[in-house]
């Protein structure tokens, strides 16, 4: 016996009319936003080089840099790379409130070589000249230009005087490139923020939370209230809105869309609570001084003794880890421009494996490290752990599955443990920075959140992908508007 009308009004429609209409907000700012997101990535200013400027260095004929350092009477630094700037090689020395240029040939010190560093890796980068540069800054927060999904800081600003307003962030420490951008994809940036992240509300983060959270669950009550009504009509809808173009077309139509919704909307209340917990989470310290004199001689004389591309030690108190990539190893597995990964010609790239050398030193031990050995070291000395549940230690060299390009460091080792939830740690040896933490969880959420919300199929191709995330999106904000027509047609 079919339901009558008068019960189901009172009812099921009321329900999906009142909580669809404060819904359509979320679906048209989401829906909109979310289109234009394809588009945001395509129009990514793509850089003109994608591998850091590096060149093998001899160190058996380069200055000591036990020596130097006791030259220039430094007693503890932070980090100490060699980087490559006006085709010649340094010694960047990282100290606790500066950062000074040594040549490796006489020990000789640059003035102004972090600014000069900043402004050669964003003109590498970039293909613009150093005429063009009109302001240099350094960065040392995330900002509406420079958000926190670059994760890499301290950085350096270089904005050029051209038409498009291009500035590059740029990474020093590492010859990286963190981002470039340009007026247009700022603009871009802004209206998805607005529009998915909600940033009119980041002032305040827990109420940006729940009004988000609201949202969503209205949403996703507005798709389940819908399928219900349209089932419970199914036998007299038909009939009674054949002469309803809108309203027929926003039942038949909105049956299908409120799948994209529910799949969607599920997803993003996941990863919004989960990116909330995350940054919750109590941030691991790696940025530590170190003693000069645990530098020795007999240290370098033992490790310095042949041509590598990079060079990076840092530490705590007197233990020093080393980090040497031989020249023999090539750039492969090296970080490239990570905002490439946005285009397609760079999908393959990076895939060969590093082969980067990793040492323990003291003012007199000299302890080649494997990678499990690294992890049990870096766990014990960096983050404080006393007794490493480590299971397996191995190199990642290229961006995939639950470590994506996002995370922008390469190569790290994944340390996997026995802990809660097989907590698993990305560590990169050139800094001693912790790249990511991921556990069973962490890893659930990311893989729905990248295939059943971003739709990243590898096996599909991304012009196909990009069409259907746009479509699907622009579906979404269609059934929301068409609604609220329908609502306020009623009332009026």
């Amino acid at each position: 016996m079919a339901i009558k009308q008068p019960s189901v009004k009172r009812g099921w429609l009321f329900w999906h009319q009142w909580i669809g209409v404060i819904a359509c907000v979320g679906m048209v700012l989401w829906g909109l936003s979310g289109a234009s997101h394809p588009i945001m990535s395509r129009l990514q200013p793509v850089p003109k080089q994608f591998m850091p400027p590096l060149a093998p260095v001899d160190l058996s004929q380069v200055v000591s840099l036990p020596v130097l350092l006791q030259q220039q009477a430094i007693t503890q630094f932070q980090h100490i790379s060699l980087v490559q700037l006006d085709g010649q090689a340094y010694y960047r020395v990282a100290l606790p409130d500066a950062v000074r240029y040594f040549s490796v040939v006489n020990g000789a010190e640059r003035a102004n070589a972090e600014r000069d560093a900043a402004i050669s890796l964003a003109n590498y980068y970039s293909g613009r000249d150093a005429s063009s540069v009109r302001t240099v800054e350094v960065v040392t927060d995330f900002a509406p230009d420079y958000h926190p999904v670059n994760r890499l800081l301290p950085v350096w600003r270089v904005a050029y005087a051209s038409d498009d307003g291009l500035r590059a962030y740029v990474d020093t420490e590492q010859s990286r490139l963190a981002t470039l951008v340009d007026d247009r994809r700022a603009f871009l940036t802004k209206v998805f923020q607005f529009g998915h992240n909600w940033s009119f509300l980041q002032a305040c983060s827990t109420l940006q939370l729940a009004v988000a959270t609201l949202v969503l669950l209205l949403i996703l009550a507005s798709a389940i209230t819908g399928i219900i009504l349209y089932i419970k009509q199914r036998k007299t809808a038909p009939y009674r809105l054949k002469r309803w173009g809108l309203q027929w077309w926003h039942r038949e139509f909105g049956l299908w869309v409120s799948s994209l919704i529910l799949l969607l909307a599920s997803t993003g209340l996941l990863h919004l609570w989960m990116s909330d917990m995350q940054q919750r989470r109590s941030p691991v310290q790696t940025a530590f001084v170190s003693d000069s004199a645990a530098l020795s001689a007999d240290a370098w004389s033992q490790l310095a003794n042949g041509q590598v591309l990079k060079l990076d030690i840092y530490g705590r108190g007197a233990t020093l880890f080393w980090q040497i990539i031989p020249a023999k190893a090539g750039t492969q597995g090296l970080p490239s421009a990570q905002v490439a990964a946005m285009h397609q010609h760079h999908a393959g790239m990076a895939a060969a494996p590093a082969a980067p050398v990793l040492w323990l030193t003291g003012p007199h031990t000299v302890t080649a490290l494997t990678p499990e050995a690294y992890a049990t070291a870096w766990l014990t000395h960096i983050a404080n752990t006393a007794q490493p549940d480590i299971a397996s230690v191995q190199w990642v060299t290229a961006f995939a599955n639950e470590y994506g390009f996002i995370f922008k460091r390469l190569p790290v080792l994944k340390v996997q443990t026995t802990q809660a939830q097989h907590a698993r740690f990305y560590l990169e040896p050139a800094t001693g920075a912790l790249a990511a933490r991921v556990d069973d969880s962490d890893g659930l959420e990311g893989f729905m959140f990248a295939y059943l919300h971003k739709w990243s199929f590898q096996s599909v191709s991304k012009d196909v992908r990009d069409v259907l995330a746009i479509v699907a999106a622009l579906a979404v904000s269609l059934t929301g508007l068409l609604g609220a027509y329908l609502f306020a047609r009623k009332r009026s």
